[in-house]
């Protein structure tokens, strides 16, 4: 991901190890799953434990000001989440039991967001969409108490 350090350089930002950690830590994620402010915390403080919160949340804002990572709001939850932003976005299946999430590539692909917007004279900047249910796991759970 040379291309985001390069971004941080050009807009004035020195590449620190812990802003290396932090941008890395969401890179090796390889997207299947967004991570909470909360997590990448976690994995940081294991190379650099005098990291504080408040360090790891100054990056992220960085790093979504700059369009480097983009942040997910799942309804069913009180965090926030952040991913790279990638051109080919996709989408999550988010278990109700266990809360583990699985990204899928966007279904919407094929509709004409244009021609919706014309129609309903509505400007589209973006658009989500989760589905929610029950992971083999959970479902296997449920099946062996019946």
């Amino acid at each position: 991901m040379k291309e985001a350090f390069e971004l941080l350089r050009k807009n004035g930002y020195k590449i620190t190890p812990q802003r290396q950690e932090i941008l890395n830590t969401i890179i090796d994620t390889d997207n299947k799953t967004p991570l909470r402010a909360e997590d990448i915390y976690r994995k940081v403080i294991k190379r650099y434990p005098n990291v504080s919160v408040d360090t790891i949340y100054r990056n992220l804002i960085i790093l979504l000001d700059l369009g480097i990572i983009k942040e997910i709001n799942f309804r069913d939850s009180k965090s926030q989440y952040y991913e790279l932003n990638l051109a080919d976005h996709h989408h999550y299946l988010i278990c109700l039991g266990c809360g583990v999430t699985q990204s899928i590539d966007c279904p919407l692909k094929s509709v004409d967001e244009e021609k919706i917007a014309e129609e309903k004279n509505f400007e589209i900047k973006k658009h989500n969409l989760e589905l929610y249910g029950y992971c083999v796991l959970c479902r296997e759970k449920t099946e062996d108490k019946s």
